[in-house]
């Protein structure tokens, strides 16, 4: 760490910082902390917290964050392939029901659970052949934003804006009244120039 004063001061109010968000975010069942809680808090480490350790429990903590996502999306498929089996086997078992009942020629019957009766369902359609049925009939998606598309074409109005940028000043209204004329500016959107964090654990 920069030995500097200013420099010093930063990093511990970054690290302050960092851990009072993170305390929040990681609080009792997501539950809001109170201004109390909060001064308590930054009261308890005022002093004793540097920025190199707030970072990396705060690394350790995306760590444990992802197994747990993790898990959660195997868990997830498991338990919508298996919502889809027990609903197969509803529907399997209700047909089951209705066919022995027909065979049997009950329209009804009570029992200590409940009462089981057979009648008209709602028309419903069928589909023998999708190909065959007329184009009408069929929705059509809505539309989606092509933010890829819409990406490749700001970042290339991006590039040319900076080579403008290089050329003499009395070059540059002449390109920028090329470029507008070939490649105008697109309303309603913009390109986000920012920064990305990397992590590599050791």
């Amino acid at each position: 760490m920069n030995g500097h004063p200013d420099s010093l001061h930063r990093s511990i109010e970054a690290a302050k910082s960092l851990r009072l968000e993170l305390a929040r975010m990681l609080s009792p069942n997501g539950e809001e902390m109170t201004l109390d809680d909060l001064r308590t808090l930054q009261d308890s480490f005022d002093g004793e917290t540097t920025l190199d350790a707030e970072i990396r429990n705060a690394v350790l903590a995306i760590e444990e964050d992802e197994i747990f996502v993790r898990g959660i999306k195997a868990r997830e498929a498991e338990l919508k392939e298996r919502r889809g089996r027990l609903e197969r086997r509803i529907e399997a078992t209700r047909g089951l029901i209705e066919q022995a009942m027909t065979i049997a020629k009950w329209p009804k019957h009570e029992m200590d659970i409940g009462t089981v009766s057979l009648g008209k369902s709602a028309p419903r359609v069928e589909i023998d052949e999708e190909s065959q049925v007329p184009s009408q009939f069929f929705k059509r998606a809505d539309p989606t934003l092509d933010k890829a598309g819409l990406g490749k074409v700001l970042k290339e109005r991006q590039k040319k804006m900076d080579e403008i940028a290089k050329l003499k000043r009395d070059e540059q209204e002449a390109a920028l009244r090329v470029l507008e004329t070939e490649m105008p500016a697109i309303p309603g959107c913009h390109l986000e120039i920012g920064t990305t964090l990397t992590i590599r654990r050791n």
